[in-house]
């Protein structure tokens, strides 16, 4: 298989392959085996940089022969942008739907409710009304309103 790009492609195929790199990396970059070869394919990718003249946005490490991004010190790069807002979005998801899914199997047990017993729908509709209710007082306070517990005699800390 052949596949061509122009140079504007290249440079935005070189941001794609970028930000794969950047979630790949969060957990041992070709270190662990079955992320090895989405490694292997960036480098690939990436040797084409003389070819499309994109030696401005990659090099080659001379200690291990790696093909490597290039970074603006400040990191301004659109690819760093666009990678913080989508940890940022998992982050808040995460929160309400482990805070939505925690606080309605406690709400089921003290009320003696079975979650095994409900039916799926019935399971899920209550969950969202969790999630709804921490997505908009998060949305509208962040974490200024959440207060945490160590121990019910504690109080708040």
């Amino acid at each position: 298989m052949k596949i061509e790009f122009s140079e504007e492609e290249y440079r935005r195929m070189v941001d794609v392959v970028t930000l794969a790199g950047m979630v790949l990396d969060a957990y041992g970059r070709g270190e662990e085996s079955s992320r090895k070869p989405y490694f292997e394919l960036e480098q690939k990718i990436y040797s084409y940089l003389e070819d499309a003249d994109c030696r401005d946005l990659l090099r080659r490490e001379v200690s291990n022969g790696q093909y490597v991004r290039k970074w603006s010190k400040d990191r301004s790069e659109t690819i760093v942008r666009i990678h913080d807002e989508y940890i940022d979005d998992c982050f808040w998801d995460e929160l309400i739907f482990r805070m939505a899914d925690r606080d309605m199997k406690a709400e089921l047990a003290l009320k003696g409710i079975d979650q095994t017993a409900l039916d799926p729908k019935e399971l899920d509709d209550k969950r969202r009304e969790f999630e709804v209710r921490y997505d908009r007082e998060l949305r509208a306070n962040g974490l200024s309103d959440l207060v945490l517990r160590l121990d019910n005699s504690e109080g708040p800390n």
